[in-house]
């Protein structure tokens, strides 16, 4: 199976996978703040109706998948200079991309109050 993966801006992923054998399907994740350490997450899912049954197996391990992710996040801290191993080096270089997305007068985590969201 091929995949692409592509984060378009900070809140925007498009996954573009492709088998030969069951064909091409598209899924789309979307990221809204709600308040501060609430987010809408949407995953969108789109394929022929030929693999609509292999669609509904793919939700259900999407669904699995996020609520395993749900309880990480719940219970991560924030470290500004975290101790990475090897194979954990992407997380620096996303984390410079995330950046560009953040200027001098965002809020940090600490100043964010529920009542300025």
């Amino acid at each position: 199976m091929t995949i692409i993966g592509k984060q378009i801006g900070p809140a925007y992923v498009h996954l573009t996978l492709h088998s030969p054998s069951i064909g091409s399907f598209q899924i789309f994740q979307t990221v809204t703040p709600v308040e501060p350490l609430l987010q809408k997450v949407v995953h969108r899912f789109y394929g022929s109706p030929k693999i609509a049954a292999l669609m509904k197996f793919l939700i259900f391990g999407e669904t699995v998948m996020f609520e395993r992710d749900m309880n990480v996040w719940n219970h991560k801290m924030y470290r500004n200079s975290p101790l990475l191993v090897a194979e954990e080096s992407p997380l620096k270089k996303f984390r410079k991309w995330y950046s560009q997305f953040y200027s001098d007068n965002s809020k940090s985590f600490q100043s964010a109050n529920s009542q300025d969201w």
